[in-house]
């Protein structure tokens, strides 16, 4: 049984508030960082859905800075704090 590939889901308007929170390790601006994992999408060239991002600057955006963060709770966070801003 063949697995179907998944499609990331994108949204515009997602990433336009990840990269408006601040950088979780120094507060500095940040960008929209993309935590890859095969379970959420990601794979050779392909980033994960647009939803598993995570705020960080352009310093600390990378991989090994993403490993010594807790990402899951961040990513949680993030979506609460956005279905929150949407509500007004």
């Amino acid at each position: 049984m063949e697995i179907k590939k998944l499609t990331p889901h994108r949204n515009a308007a997602y990433l336009k508030f990840v990269r408006s929170q601040p950088c979780p390790l120094c507060g500095r601006k940040s960008q929209a960082h993309h935590v890859r994992r095969s379970y959420w999408g990601s794979g050779m060239a392909i980033k994960p859905h647009d939803y598993v991002t995570i705020p960080l600057c352009a310093e600390h955006h990378s991989a090994r800075v993403e490993r010594e963060l807790e990402v899951e709770r961040c990513i949680i966070e993030l979506l609460m704090r956005y279905v929150e801003s949407l509500r007004g």
